[in-house]
């Protein structure tokens, strides 16, 4: 079985309880005009330019097959993701985003670090893009772990048919979800899609007894209205008493990415919700 990623996380302590290697997938079926993570959203590869360390030497031109008049054609239609150039510019200014690994390959990459994750609490989180898109490769993935008794989890949106769900379900130890909006058309406006799927998803999930925490990007001019957060924290509560609701400050420190890959950021313009912001906000949901 073969999945594609598009970076590999180790030791890190916001994906999750304890120390975990989380595995970012590559594709997602969400456009969120904030999205922090840019470079996992389209589930082919996808090619980064790094202007700053760029020595223009001109080697990548020279290796594009579809170099036209001695100019590479890097991020343009007619650009075919080769990554030749990547390989080539030893400056390190192209950066070829996204590789298929097999789940053997995942499996050991995991269970080398056992003894953190026995000592700290943690495990394995597969994160996105959206890795609920790679099911069966997260399935098998997941199945070697629990063999290995390194605890799994999911950081989804749950945008996916149910049926993706129940495939790493029997693997899968905990759920992390996102819910963005209360309100379905101003959650389409934000994310390309609407969140009557997302919220009966995480009602079926929570009955599993495998839903530890929905968390709320909190967004300025989208969701981040009194009224908005407590109308969002409504509907966790509704889940059970047992579910963590964690509310996430936006941040911008995205925007080099969509610079670099050649895209405009949605939220360039915003700012960073506040210190006094957060503890207001989060007055409303404790």
């Amino acid at each position: 079985m073969i999945g594609r990623i598009c970076n590999i996380q180790p030791f890190s302590v916001h994906d999750g309880p304890g120390i975990r290697t989380v595995f970012f997938m590559k594709g997602c079926n969400l456009r969120c005009f904030w999205c922090h993570n840019p470079e996992s959203q389209d589930s082919k590869n996808t090619l980064a330019f790094y202007a700053h360390k760029c020595i223009g030497c001109g080697e990548c031109n020279k290796v594009c097959p579809n170099a036209q008049n001695g100019i590479r054609a890097l991020q343009g239609d007619a650009c075919a993701l080769c990554g030749r150039c990547a390989e080539e510019c030893f400056a390190e200014a192209i950066e070829l985003i996204g590789r298929d690994i097999t789940a053997d390959e995942a499996a050991r990459i995991i269970i080398k670090d056992k003894s953190l994750f026995q000592g700290s609490g943690g495990g394995v989180t597969f994160s996105g893009g959206e890795p609920l898109l790679q099911p069966n490769f997260v399935a098998e993935v997941m199945k070697m772990c629990n063999a290995e008794g390194i605890q799994t989890a999911v950081e989804s949106a749950l945008c996916v048919p149910w049926d993706n769900i129940e495939k790493i379900l029997p693997y899968c130890d905990i759920f992390i979800c996102d819910l963005k909006h209360a309100d379905t058309e101003i959650h389409k406006k934000g994310t390309g899609v609407g969140n009557e799927r997302i919220i009966e998803n995480l009602s079926r999930l929570a009955k599993t007894g495998k839903l530890y925490e929905v968390r709320t990007p909190i967004i300025p001019d989208f969701n981040d209205g009194d009224e908005d957060v407590t109308a969002i924290n409504s509907i966790v509560k509704s889940l059970g008493v047992d579910i963590k609701h964690t509310l996430l400050p936006f941040h911008n420190i995205c925007a080099s990415k969509y610079e670099s890959q050649g895209r405009v950021f949605g939220a360039a313009e915003l700012s960073e919700p506040t210190k006094d912001k957060m503890n207001h906000l989060n007055s409303l949901i404790e």
